[in-house]
Parts: C-alpha cells; sequence; structure tokens
C-alpha cells in the first residue's frame, strides 16, 4: 500500500510542525541577514557571520528574547551607527525589515505566479515562511514605530522622520498583505494541496493567527517602554487605539480565513481541473 503523507491527516500535522520550524528559523535568518547585507553594502564588517548566528542562537517562537546573544542585533550594527553618515545609518538599521518585505513578495510571486507548483513541499514551506516574515513586519509596525531605539527607532532618528508619516503608509501595506494571505493564499494553498479535512485547514488557520498574535504581542508585553511613548505626547491618544485595533483586525482576519475556508469545495475544483486538462 503506497503510503500518501498529503493525504493522511497526521503526517501532514507533522510536515506542517517541521515546516513551520523551518520557517521561523527562514525569518529569522532573513532579518538579521538584511542588517548584515545592508551594512556590508555601506562597506561595514561585522561579526559573526549569519549563519554562525543561526547556530549558535537559541531560536524562540514564542515571543522576542532581548538581550540573548546573535538574536536581536546579532551582527552588532549598533555601536557603528555614530560613526555613519544618515543614509548608512538609516539602511543599515531597517535593512532586517526590507529583507523581510522581500521575502514575503517573493513568497506571494511563488503562490499567486506558479500556481501549478509541482513541489508540495515547497509550497508549504513558502506558506510558512510568507506567515513569519508578514509577522515580522507586523511586530515592528505600529508598536515598534514608537521606539526611540531598535531597527525602526534608529531609522526614524537617523532621517529625522516623525513616527506617524512612517506608520499609517507602510501598516496600510502590511495590512494589505495580511488580508491576501487570509482571503486568497490560505484557500490556494488548501485547494493546490488539496486539503480537503476541514480540521487541517482549521489547523493551518489556527497555527497562522497564533504565529501572528505572537509576533504583535511580543513588542507589547516585553520590549515597548512607555517612556518611548512618552516623548511624543500626540501618541498617548493614540497608542491604545493601535493596541485595540491590532486586536480587533487579527480576529477579523480570523474569521474571515474561516469563511473563506469553509467555503472550498476543492474535490470539486480539482474534478474540473482534471477535466479541462
Amino acid at each position: 500500500m503506497k503510503f500518501r503523507p498529503w493525504s493522511n491527516p497526521v503526517p501532514f500535522i507533522l510536515i506542517t510542525l517541521v515546516s513551520i520550524i523551518i520557517g521561523r528559523i527562514i525569518e529569522y535568518f532573513i532579518h538579521e541577514s538584511g542588517h548584515f547585507a545592508t551594512a556590508w553594502m555601506m562597506g561595514i564588517t561585522m561579526t559573526p557571520d549569519p549563519m554562525q548566528a543561526i547556530i549558535t542562537t537559541p531560536i524562540h517562537i514564542t515571543r522576542y528574547q532581548t538581550g540573548i546573544y546573535g538574536f536581536s542585533e546579532s551582527f552588532q550594527y549598533i555601536p557603528y551607527m555614530s560613526g555613519l553618515d544618515v543614509s548608512s545609518a538609516s539602511m543599515t538599521a531597517i535593512g532586517g525589515l526590507l529583507f523581510n518585505a522581500l521575502a514575503a513578495v517573493l513568497c506571494f510571486w511563488i503562490f499567486l505566479k506558479s500556481r501549478g507548483i509541482k513541489y508540495k513541499s515547497l509550497m508549504t514551506l513558502s506558506l510558512w515562511v510568507l506567515i513569519f516574515n508578514l509577522g515580522a513586519l507586523f511586530s515592528y509596525i505600529p508598536m515598534r514605530v514608537f521606539e526611540v531605539t531598535g531597527d525602526v527607532g534608529f531609522f526614524l532618528s537617523s532621517l529625522s522622520v516623525h513616527p506617524v508619516i512612517f506608520l499609517f503608509p507602510t501598516l496600510i501595506l502590511i495590512a494589505a498583505g495580511l488580508i491576501i494571505y487570509f482571503s486568497v493564499i490560505l484557500p490556494l494553498y488548501c485547494l493546490s494541496i488539496p486539503v480537503k479535512n476541514k480540521f487541517i485547514r482549521f489547523f493551518i488557520l489556527l497555527c497562522s493567527t497564533i504565529i501572528l498574535f505572537m509576533y504583535m504581542a511580543g513588542p507589547i508585553s516585553t520590549e515597548l517602554r512607555i517612556s518611548d511613548i512618552m516623548t511624543l505626547p500626540e501618541m498617548i491618544n493614540i497608542f491604545p487605539v493601535l493596541v485595540i485595533g491590532q486586536c480587533i483586525f487579527l480576529i477579523a482576519l480570523l474569521l474571515v480565513g474561516l469563511l473563506r475556508l469553509n467555503s472550498l469545495q476543492s474535490s470539486r475544483y480539482l474534478g474540473a481541473k482534471k477535466k479541462v486538462a
């Protein structure tokens, strides 16, 4: 009897969990490599190299860890900031997020432009790499826009840009990416594999939502300081709205994803596709 892991719920869940772990490591590598690459383009040599940082650093999926060597500033770019010109300092600081955004765009392209992709494992890995990179962007924007230190804080202060000017355009783009993920990418993935089991579909949706929640909760619960908000008096009124808005938005994404996945009829879709072929 031929073993079909993609049709069996238990192996499929195991494949999903392994892909989630790998996706988290890839996102971490992409973000820190962004700092490394932009610094290198600015003529700065940093240690350790990206691969060494991956090997020596604990990987935490549940929340952000600060003060652990090799995690947030594994390439130690902060000591170089004072000696850099404005453009070099800003690009080095924001390089990690730029690479996260590029990785997300690449994953969107894989799904939207390469629907006939034959390798289910690559499609599965791309799904989780995508949500992790979107989550990384969502963890920095909007909450970390108010920090006076860190990637976004150094970027804004280097260019003397007010947080609000940076906040809303980037927030709209990230929100659009998340809406596309839950309303288009997840259903497309379930149709392409295909995932006919409704429990497995809900499991994938739940994992995506939990990952996004952990990224969202990280800066709120561990890193964001009230003093950062107090430096911008007009932000005191906006901050609670953003926190509540993020929670409502996350619930809305979950509901949208649930409705879209419940409406799928993958067997009928695939049957029609075979007839056309």
